[in-house]
C-alpha cells in the first residue's frame, strides 16, 4: 500500500472502531490479519467493518469477494461467464430467447464499432451516424464487460446535439462517434435509457433508474430458487444506482426475508465512513421503507425465473431488473455476484453455507422449487 492509502485505511479503521465500540488496537490487529490473507481488500474490511465482532457474528460465512468468485465458479464455469459478463453476448442470448431487455443500438469490441446485430460499422464517423439514426432520445453508455456501473454515462438528444446529462457536454454525431469509439481503453455498449415506475420516482424524489437485484439458483431438476433479493435506491449524486458499500451515497433496501417484494428497511454508509447502518426512511423524501411494495414484483420474479432457465450453463445469477412503467426489464445478469454482506439475513444460512461454505459445492445442490 502507498503512504496515502495506508493513511486513509488507518483513519477509516480508527474512526470505525470508535463508532462500533471496538478498541482501536484490536480493530487494527483484526484488519491487518484479514488483509494479510491476501484476499480481503481494504475496501471490504473498512466498508463492512469486518474488524467488529458484532458485524462478523451476523455473517454465516466470512468470505472475501475474491474467494467468493472461486466458489461461484463451481456453479458458473469461467468458460461460460462471458454469456453474462460480456454485455453484447448477453444481449444476443436475451433477444434470441425473448427476454425483455433494453433496446441496444450497438457496441465497440476491440475498439471496432458494431451495430446491434454484431455487424462491424467501420470507423468513428460511421458509428456516430449509426447512433444518430437509431438511438432513442435518452440513451446510456457503459463498459461492455464492466461491473459496478463502470463507464456509465447518459446522453439526451437536443435537436441535432447529443448532451451529456451529467456534465452538459454537447456533441454532434461525428463527435459522439469519436467519444464512443473505444479509444479510451474500454469497450462500450449503447442502450436506451430506462426510467423507474412512477411510484419509485416518487419514493426517491427524482427521475432515474433503481434496479431490483434478484438472485436465482437453477437446480439439477430444473427448479429455480430465489436466493435473495434487494433494491438499489438512488440517494446520492450519481446517475447510476451503484452502491459501492455506500460510498456513492446510494442505499440498499431489502425485505424481511419473504419473497413478497415488500421492503422493510435499508442500509447506508455509517457516518464514521466505516461499516453500514440501517435506516427506516429515504433521507431526501422521508418515505418509509417498511411496507413499500415494489411495482410489478410478481412479473419480475416470473421474468428472472424464465430467464435463468435460458442460461443453464450458469446455475446461479444475480439479475438487475428495471421496474418501469411498462413492466419489468432485465438490465443485466451477473455470474460473479457479491454475497449479501450488507444484509446477510436476506439469504438463508442454508444457501450461505451451500454456496460459500467450506463444504459447499455445486454438485448435488438442488433448488427449492
Amino acid at each position: 500500500m502507498s503512504g496515502n492509502r495506508i493513511a486513509r485505511f488507518l483513519h477509516a479503521i480508527r474512526a470505525g472502531s470508535r463508532a462500533h465500540g471496538v478498541p482501536f488496537p484490536a480493530a487494527l490487529a483484526r484488519s491487518l490479519a484479514l488483509y494479510a490473507t491476501g484476499s480481503f481488500s481494504r475496501k471490504e474490511i473498512a466498508g463492512y467493518a469486518l474488524y467488529a465482532p458484532a458485524v462478523r457474528a451476523t455473517l454465516p460465512v466470512l468470505i472475501s469477494k475474491e474467494r467468493s468468485l472461486a466458489k461461484l465458479a463451481a456453479f458458473n464455469p469461467r468458460s461460460h461467464q462471458h454469456l453474462t459478463e460480456a454485455k453484447d453476448d448477453f444481449h444476443r442470448v436475451c433477444v434470441r430467447e425473448g427476454i425483455a431487455v433494453p433496446a441496444t443500438y450497438g457496441w465497440t469490441r476491440g475498439g471496432v464499432p458494431h451495430d446491434a446485430e454484431g455487424r462491424p460499422l467501420g470507423d468513428a464517423a460511421a458509428w456516430g451516424a449509426h447512433l444518430a439514426r437509431h438511438a432513442a432520445a435518452d440513451f446510456i453508455v457503459k463498459d461492455r464487460d464492466g461491473a459496478y456501473g463502470s463507464g456509465f454515462r447518459a446522453f439526451r438528444r437536443e435537436g441535432d446535439a447529443f448532451v451529456g446529462v451529467e456534465d452538459g457536454t454537447q456533441l454532434d454525431a461525428a463527435g459522439l462517434g469519436v467519444a464512443l469509439s473505444g479509444e479510451r481503453g474500454s469497450d462500450l455498449i449503447v442502450q436506451e435509457r430506462l426510467f423507474d415506475h412512477p411510484s419509485l420516482t416518487a419514493f426517491c424524489g427524482r427521475r432515474g433508474l433503481q434496479t431490483v437485484r434478484i438472485n436465482t439458483l437453477l437446480g439439477e431438476d430444473g427448479g429455480v430458487t430465489i436466493l435473495f433479493w434487494m433494491m438499489k435506491i438512488l440517494a446520492g449524486r450519481t446517475l447510476s444506482d451503484n452502491f459501492s458499500m455506500g460510498t456513492t451515497g446510494n442505499l440498499i433496501a431489502f425485505g424481511d426475508g419473504r419473497e413478497d417484494g415488500v421492503l422493510a428497511a435499508a442500509v447506508t454508509m455509517h457516518p464514521s465512513g466505516s461499516g453500514l447502518m440501517r435506516i427506516g426512511a429515504h433521507p431526501s423524501t422521508g418515505a418509509a421503507f417498511a411496507g413499500f411494495r415494489l411495482p410489478f414484483w410478481r412479473e419480475a420474479v416470473d421474468l428472472v425465473t424464465a430467464a435463468q432457465r435460458c442460461f443453464p450453463q450458469l446455475r446461479t445469477l444475480g439479475w438487475d431488473v428495471a421496474l418501469t412503467g411498462r413492466g419489468p426489464v432485465v438490465i443485466e445478469a451477473n455470474a460473479r455476484w457479491d454475497p449479501p454482506c450488507y444484509a446477510p439475513q436476506i439469504m438463508s444460512e442454508r444457501w450461505w453455507r451451500a454456496i460459500f461454505g467450506n463444504g459447499g459445492a455445486a454438485a448435488g445442490v438442488r433448488a427449492a422449487g
